[in-house]
């Protein structure tokens, strides 16, 4: 039985994550916004909960240890975003995007890795967008990416220690993301023919932290016209340009 810390676990991915690893056997603490929600899953799945704002994460891994003791698995899944074009973005949306999405993961992983022993895993959920930026998502492609390149470089600090890092970098998810990130609609309808099953994702990160892989990319074909981004951007900007105008 391992003991798992899951940040954003109200709803979406989070929420099907508590699930995958409570059918494991495992043990779940839950942490989010949404006290009501929090509550509800954890009637269903066993766990105990905390509500907060991971935004202010300075001394959450420290009360995380008060309440629940020490864990084994920390996943750092707490994400947001609104898509628009960078001149119509505030401060405060831009801010709050790469607080939450690259800042805090950051500085909960560091406090993770500092009190974390040999056999633990951190889970950092990060995007294909940081892989293939599109227009209307460049600070939320920016936070992504920033949280990506820093758990690589984390995973390579770590190892040593045999302390694991793990990416996971989905397309779209069917979850209440897009209520905030796309409040159009648009977009969400646009790709709901290849929008992700959360509790498929979330069984298949359950599996890859076990494996203790690298990282997990879905869908498989999304993440091959990554790799083909990386070596030749200009001809796949060229050859996808209707996929980047969706937004």
């Amino acid at each position: 039985m391992k003991r798992v810390v899951i940040t954003g676990a109200s709803s979406g991915l989070g929420a099907a994550l508590a699930h995958s690893f409570y059918e494991q056997g495992n043990k779940i603490l839950l942490i989010g916004r949404n006290e009501e929600r929090l509550k509800k899953m954890a009637e269903t799945c066993g766990g105990n909960w905390m509500c907060t704002d991971v935004a202010n994460s300075d001394t959450l891994v420290d009360n995380v240890l008060k309440q629940f003791g020490t864990f084994d698995i920390w996943i750092n899944n707490a994400g947001m975003a609104e898509f628009d074009l960078v001149t119509d973005q505030s401060t405060d949306v831009m801010e709050e995007t790469m607080r939450i999405n690259a800042v805090a993961p950051m500085l909960l992983s560091r406090d993770c890795a500092r009190i974390m022993k040999q056999g633990d895993v951190i889970v950092n959920i990060c995007s294909q967008a940081a892989k293939v930026p599109t227009p209307k998502s460049a600070v939320y492609a920016g936070s992504k990416a920033a949280l990506l390149q820093f758990s690589n470089a984390l995973r390579l600090e770590l190892k040593p220690r045999g302390i694991h890092v793990m990416t996971v970098n989905p397309g779209p998810i069917a979850t209440p993301f897009f209520d905030r990130a796309d409040k159009s609609g648009t977009y969400a309808e646009s790709v709901q023919g290849i929008m992700l099953d959360p509790k498929r994702l979330a069984d298949a990160i359950v599996k890859g932290s076990r494996k203790r892989k690298r990282d997990i990319n879905a869908p498989w074909w999304m993440n091959i016209g990554a790799n083909v981004y990386a070596i030749c951007p200009t001809m796949f900007e060229m050859l996808a340009k209707r996929g980047f105008e969706k937004k």
